[in-house]
């Protein structure tokens, strides 16, 4: 049985894939500023296009996939925080904070 497609034909199709997913996932961060694992990105994808829509409906002007991808991840989906580390505290105590006088009035 001969094989449908050639061997080149789906090698080709394979690096523009790989090439386009690169590339999406460089636009996402460029625009949003957002780090988010390609998995994230790829799920986001649509739904920054359709946010992108519907802010364009609101504001009766196209907003662009920069102001629509900051938006989504700031108003609409903020990406988890990393929880603090251990060694992550607050500074220490700054002599401006402490109480003027120790003893009262």
């Amino acid at each position: 049985m001969p094989i449908p497609f050639k061997l080149d034909y789906v090698i080709e199709r394979t690096r523009v894939e790989v090439e386009r997913a690169a590339q999406r996932r460089a636009l996402r961060r460029a625009l949003a500023g957002v780090h988010v694992s390609a998995r994230e990105a790829q799920a986001a994808w649509p739904r920054i296009i359709e946010h992108k829509w519907y802010v364009s409906e609101r504001l009766g002007r196209d907003v662009g996939l920069h102001v629509a991808a900051v938006d989504y991840f700031e108003n609409v989906a903020p990406p988890m925080r990393t929880s603090r580390r251990s060694s992550d505290t607050l500074p220490p105590r700054l002599p401006m904070m402490q109480p003027l006088m120790r003893q009262g009035w």
